[in-house]
């Protein structure tokens, strides 16, 4: 017998449903059979093809924009979720700001503390609105996305891990304190996620300098994480969202406070 996810009664919001972790979570949670909200920021016309997309099979899903630095648009997503799907059962975060590529100590101050505030807080916006709503319902899911590079030191990343580390805590305090109260609290340390295979071989070489530019340590970052990868291919959206959709589950209601990194063996 094939081993089914199922879910609560009520709907789920995502955000950051036209990015590929995002995109993932959509597509399993919506194959799964679960009504729900995904956001996006920006780009209005891939959020309505995509929802258009779904639609045509059969899934219940609305496209919201939403801004993760605005409360006010936050609670207005949330309470969408609640009008269109009866109720909220699941919060899963697939989204957050863009980063450059920096040794940590080269951030002006005043880009990381936008960094910081558009990353860090704006998940504590996201746990803060939704954790009334599971209160109230007897219990749901968080599920949020964080970074391997909270465990692998990596050149060109520690911006990411400065913001990520926090977020990881707030994962663990939210599962203990509100571990009686039915709601439960994961999250996942994403690696390398993009659609179709990457060619490990096209990536250049490390060069014997240190890169001047964006591009330059984007590269470099890149081949390192090439070179330590285990399983010799990158991570797929569908990878990461069947990682969510499973821990937002019935089936995974025994499992809080973890922290699992989908990284293909980087970090070991």
């Amino acid at each position: 017998m094939a081993l089914t996810l199922t879910y609560p009664e009520g709907g789920m919001l995502v955000i950051g449903g036209t990015g590929s972790v995002g995109g993932g979570i959509v597509r399993a949670l919506a194959k799964a059979g679960v009504p729900l909200a995904f956001t996006y920021r920006g780009n209005k016309e891939k959020a309505e093809a995509f929802e258009t997309e779904l639609r045509s099979e059969g899934a219940k899903v609305w496209a919201l924009a939403m801004d993760m630095g605005d409360t006010g648009s936050i609670e207005a997503a949330m309470e969408r979720v609640v009008a269109e799907c009866g109720g909220i059962h699941g919060l899963a975060i697939g989204a957050g700001p863009m980063v450059s590529f920096e040794k940590l100590m080269d951030f002006p101050v005043e880009e990381a503390v936008r960094f910081v505030n558009e990353d860090a807080m704006g998940y504590f916006r996201l746990f803060h609105a939704v954790t009334p709503l599971l209160r109230a319902r007897g219990g749901g899911s968080i599920t949020t996305c964080s970074t391997f590079a909270n465990r692998k030191i990596l050149v060109y990343d520690g911006i990411s891990p400065l913001s990520k580390g926090s977020v990881e805590a707030m994962v663990r305090y939210v599962a203990a304190e509100e571990g009686p109260n039915n709601i439960r609290c994961n999250a996942v340390g994403i690696g390398w996620i993009q659609p179709g295979n990457q060619d490990f071989g096209q990536i250049p070489p490390k060069p014997d300098v240190e890169p001047e530019d964006q591009l330059g340590r984007m590269l470099v970052l890149m081949r390192e994480i090439v070179d330590m990868t285990k399983i010799r291919r990158n991570g797929t959206p569908e990878d990461a969202g069947n990682l969510f959709a499973f821990l937002a589950s019935n089936e995974a209601s025994y499992l809080t406070g973890q922290i699992i990194d989908i990284d293909g063996g980087l970090a070991l």
